[in-house]
């Protein structure tokens, strides 16, 4: 993967963002890596070392660590500390900072703090929760599956048109768990919203029901695209590398 330095207008930390590759120019060694992974940090069952010593063995040329963070997260720096220290014993990969952080509304709202973000050489922005505008969360049972997939379409717009982010997580992946597949039209014009931004829509196969439609979809629109596992347990990182090698994505 090629990674160069991301000077995309509205995110503020432009700094610390990258560029990644559109999807119709991913080679192996684009793929070649896992951009979402957790720890025992936050809600990960692995400690950082023994993620990056796998990933070393599963020869991984990229690697990034992306926390679970909320505002008032006081630990952050810890933990960045621990990652880059652990590194620096493995220059055969290289290793990112990260964080995963949640839309609060759909006008951009992004539960995470100045100094997290300056903390960070990737940021992921997920849709995890329907925040219902009075400090609570909307009821998802009550909602119908057009309701569901409009109110994350809209959380997840926010987050690729005013938060600063590098990366839309796991996109549709509320709706995926409840009703299946993301609808398609939504899917595309999220993509769409993605580039004028130039963040990238992560393919992670944990949330994608049936990832050829996925992937057909990312061949029609090419977005920018950073793949991710959402590894919470040891034995999921490169999930998504093995099965985007198996659909043939990134081969010669």
């Amino acid at each position: 993967m090629v990674i160069a330095i991301n000077k995309t207008a509205n995110i503020k930390n432009s700094y610390r963002s990258y560029q990644f590759k559109r999807f119709l120019d991913l080679q192996w060694s684009d793929i070649n890596c896992d951009l979402h992974v957790h720890t025992n940090w936050t809600d990960g069952k692995a400690g950082v070392l023994d993620i990056l010593q796998l990933s070393v063995q599963q020869g991984l040329s990229y690697l990034a660590f992306t926390e679970h963070v909320r505002k008032n997260t006081s630990w952050f720096s810890k933990f960045a500390q621990e990652v880059r220290s652990h590194a620096k014993a493995y220059p055969q990969i290289q290793v990112f900072v990260g964080c995963e952080a949640k839309a609060l509304d759909t006008k951009g709202g992004f539960d995470i703090s100045e100094e997290i973000l300056a903390e960070c050489d990737l940021v992921l922005g997920s849709v995890h929760r329907f925040p219902n505008g009075q400090g609570g969360y909307v009821n998802v049972s009550e909602l119908t599956a057009e309701e569901f997939a409009q109110i994350e379409f809209e959380l997840a717009c926010g987050l690729l048109e005013f938060a600063p982010v590098d990366v839309l997580a796991h996109p549709g992946g509320m709706y995926s768990r409840v009703h299946g597949e993301f609808p398609a039209e939504l899917m595309r014009k999220l993509m769409k919203v993605s580039l004028k931004r130039e963040i990238a829509i992560e393919i992670n196969t944990f949330y994608l029901p049936n990832l050829d439609n996925f992937l057909q979809l990312c061949a029609e629109i090419n977005p920018y695209v950073s793949i991710g596992s959402d590894v919470h347990r040891i034995e999921q990182l490169a999930n998504c590398r093995e099965q985007l090698r198996q659909s043939g994505v990134g081969a010669p």
